[in-house]
């Protein structure tokens, strides 16, 4: 294992097994975890107390429908109903629409990926931008263009750094007067690059794209270093967290949900926020990656739940659900081309939990649907595919929406969009070193 001339290690890439625990895979199910301390208080403390204080109503609703059909189509095609899970209420009143094995535990898959967001939101806030840092360890040749040493690149866990980050980074470099490294290339802190979880990997893409002859090696340290290490030339500001979540959760993006969740805790920490922020019981609450990938669980109801405290701290702090989840039938994302037909598009703001093998499969909808008498209601549907073709499990959990809307007096699309549903995530900027 070689040392640089400072001391930092280079690090071989790790292949090791990461979880050695009992996983859940019957329903229903329930893990208890303990987490570490992650929250402090702040002015939403009120809102999540309202939240916590919601119990689950002792009052059944009457069986619509809607749900009768959508329990005979699954029956029909010789289903175990008890793969399933739906549970419906209005925003304003939480009044119960439907509940149908809203108690038992699901793996929520991509659902999860809403839970990750709304505890970083919490946590940081909808402008937080993530720092990257370059630095100069050693002295820069202004005549040869030379780092006479190494140049070291300390990640702030930034999700969205991507290829036109690095090339832009290079071009900086450049105008610094810098062309040309002499020592090795240092890839610090928590680094990802084009999506890719693996440092070394981000490592080798951030070097490619530098556009500048580096001499020596790429080493990896995943360590925090000193501040006084090397001279800081530049920062690069990743785009508003709330824009990286939105097109996380539009494309379901695992990567960046991955690398968010940790920032902020790991799975750990996202389901302690679901105990102690949102109120959910620890036995409620299992959580093994912040994506959604893997073993997870979640219940409809706990679901609904931890949905009503996101679209509460969104409109708190001046938001609306689009500024979070895509727009069905209308926004680029997993659920662009669903409820596309007149009247239904615009009208389903959700996000979409699909896993083909884990569990034998799953497909997953939740968020919010605008109805005619009912209004606003939170929606949470958890199919577990049970090792059949999640496509045509899709279509029916649309069509039983769909018919839902209908009973509700029909579908009343939104007429308003938010400007983050429409763009990409913003390149970073530079803020030069003092």
């Amino acid at each position: 294992m070689q040392v640089s001339k400072f001391g930092l290690k280079k690090l071989i890439p790790l292949a090791c097994v990461l979880l050695a625990c009992f996983i859940p895979m019957l329903w229903p199910t329930g893990l208890s975890v303990e987490g570490h301390g992650l929250f402090n208080a702040d002015v939403t403390s009120t809102l999540w107390a309202q939240i916590r204080a919601i119990y689950p109503t002792q009052r059944k609703p009457a069986e619509l429908q809607s749900l009768t059909k959508f329990k005979q189509k699954l029956t029909a095609e010789g289903r175990d109903l008890k793969m399933h899970g739906v549970y419906v209420e209005t925003l304003d009143t939480r009044e119960p629409i439907v509940a149908f094995n809203e108690g038992a535990l699901f793996n929520p898959a991509s659902v999860m990926k809403i839970v990750t967001s709304i505890a970083a939101l919490d946590k940081l806030g909808v402008e937080y931008r993530f720092k990257t840092e370059f630095r100069a360890y050693g002295e820069i040749n202004a005549k040869t263009g030379e780092l006479q040493g190494d140049l070291i690149v300390v990640g702030g866990g930034d999700p969205a750094f991507s290829i036109a980050d690095a090339v832009k980074s290079g071009a900086t470099l450049r105008k610094l007067g810098i062309s040309r490294v002499t020592g090795d290339l240092i890839v610090a802190g928590a680094f990802t690059c084009n999506e890719n979880s693996q440092a070394d990997i981000s490592a080798a893409v951030l070097r490619r794209n530098l556009g500048i002859a580096i001499r020596g090696e790429t080493l990896v340290e995943n360590r925090t270093l000193n501040n006084e290490l090397g001279r800081q030339l530049f920062t690069l500001e990743s785009d508003t967290l709330l824009h990286i979540l939105q097109e996380q959760n539009a494309r379901s993006i695992n990567p960046i949900a991955d690398a968010v969740g940790e920032f902020i805790g790991g799975a750990e920490g996202v389901k302690k926020f679901l105990i102690d922020r949102v109120g959910l019981k620890s036995e409620e609450v299992f959580i093994s990656r912040t994506s959604g990938l893997e073993t997870n669980r979640l219940t409809p109801w706990g679901t609904a739940k931890m949905l009503r405290g996101v679209f509460s701290w969104l409109q708190s702090n001046g938001y609306r659900p689009e500024d979070l989840m895509p727009i069905a039938g209308i926004d680029p994302s997993t659920v662009g081309g669903r409820f596309t037909e007149p009247g239904f598009a615009g009208s389903v703001v959700a996000k979409t939990g699909t896993l083909h093998e884990t569990d034998n499969g799953a497909a997953n909808l939740a968020g919010i649907a605008y109805t005619k008498d009912k209004g606003a209601v939170l929606f949470v549907i958890y199919d577990m595919a049970e090792g059949r073709n999640v496509t045509h499990l899709r279509s029916v959990q649309d069509e039983f929406l769909k018919n839902l809307m209908n009973e509700l007096g029909g579908p009343d699309p939104v007429n308003h969009r938010s400007s983050a549903s429409t763009a990409q995530v913003e390149e970073g900027r530079i803020i030069m070193a003092e």
